[in-house]
């Protein structure tokens, strides 16, 4: 089977729709621009859905990706989407479950996946969900961010957004050794 070519320009018009549907309030272009980089013909796996689910599908098109998400009415492929549940709440769990992770308790933090997602070996996964602004029914990212640590390899590219926010700050720093960089509020970890 040949690989299709991705264009940077289809990319580009991609993201230009992306933050006219959403008023920019997802990533920044450069944001969506540099993860795309690293796509094309990996295994990617991507915590929650939404406007920028097409762009990752296309920019990995010769690859296998993968989404994780928590509420239905966002599940529009079910061929490439899996839905997943998570157990706590940001506001009343957030610092228990840190302190029981440094503890080396980690009963709380786990989700239940489907065997596909256990076994696969990923190049690159994306925290982006769930919800982390703090309202009261939040979950906050802190399943997601361990169960990426968790599924993560020493040669995994871990993308984590929103780390303006202290769970996103905290737990990444926390879970994953080596920071690479980070454009606005997107950090890039190794395991």
């Amino acid at each position: 089977m040949v690989d299709k070519k991705i264009d940077k320009e289809i990319i580009k018009n991609i993201i230009f729709d992306i933050k006219e549907k959403t008023q920019a309030t997802q990533m920044t272009a450069d944001e969506y621009e540099y993860i795309s980089s690293f796509l094309g013909n990996k295994n990617f796996l991507v915590f929650g859905t939404g406007y920028d689910s097409d762009l990752w599908r296309y920019a990995n098109q010769n690859g296998k990706t993968v989404f994780l998400e928590h509420n239905s009415e966002w599940i529009t492929n079910n061929a490439d989407t899996y839905k997943i549940t998570y157990s706590c709440n940001l506001r009343k769990d957030k610092e228990k479950l840190l302190a029981e992770y440094k503890a080396g308790s980690y009963a709380n933090l786990e989700i239940d996946m489907p065997a596909k997602v256990l076994d696969t070996v990923w190049d690159i996964i994306l925290v982006d969900s769930p919800e982390g602004g703090g309202k009261k029914h939040h979950h906050g990212r802190m399943q997601s961010i361990y169960t990426a640590s968790k599924l993560a390899t020493y040669y995994t590219e871990v993308f984590v957004h929103d780390c303006q926010r202290y769970v996103e700050d905290v737990y990444s720093s926390a879970m994953f050794n080596n920071f690479i960089t980070q454009l606005t509020t997107l950090r890039h970890y190794k395991k």
